[in-house]
């Protein structure tokens, strides 16, 4: 009781679903911590990708699940819910065509990936080889970027 312990992510959420845990506040995104990355993402003229916690889908795919039982609770929140679903959607969004341009652009840095969360840089992955076969077949040979 009281005690802070690291656990797998299937272990953690099985304890706090049974009211044995719960995360960590720091862990937790709220509707506010979403609006601030919203902002951070929507900054004119910024084509650099902001960096994200790295747990950042889990948490937003937990509030999201979290709100809409709040909802089915209190018909009130569904503002909220809606709320997180339209910055949600735009985050996604926005990071999404970012990682597609870079991928397309063939540039492989260390710098380029680093505020990218796991699933991103999967995503970029698979942008940039998608892109580098495509080139490959246009030209005939290997391309160059």
């Amino acid at each position: 009781m009281g005690q802070e312990v690291e656990l797998s992510l299937w272990t953690a959420q099985h304890l706090v679903q049974m009211g044995y845990a719960r995360f960590k506040d720091e862990e937790q995104l709220t509707l506010n911590t979403l609006s601030t990355t919203h902002y951070k993402e929507t900054l004119p003229g910024s084509r650099q990708i902001p960096k994200l916690p790295r747990t950042f889908y889990f948490q937003l795919r937990r509030l999201i699940k979290e709100l809409k039982g709040l909802e089915a609770k209190d018909r009130t929140k569904a503002r909220d819910l809606d709320k997180a679903l339209a910055l949600s959607r735009d985050i996604v969004n926005i990071r999404v065509k970012k990682i597609a341009s870079l991928g397309a652009s063939g540039e492989q840095t260390t710098e380029v990936t680093a505020n990218l969360t796991v699933e991103e840089q999967a995503l970029y992955e698979k942008v940039r080889e998608n892109v580098e076969s495509w080139k490959k077949d246009i030209l005939g040979r290997e391309s160059t970027s």
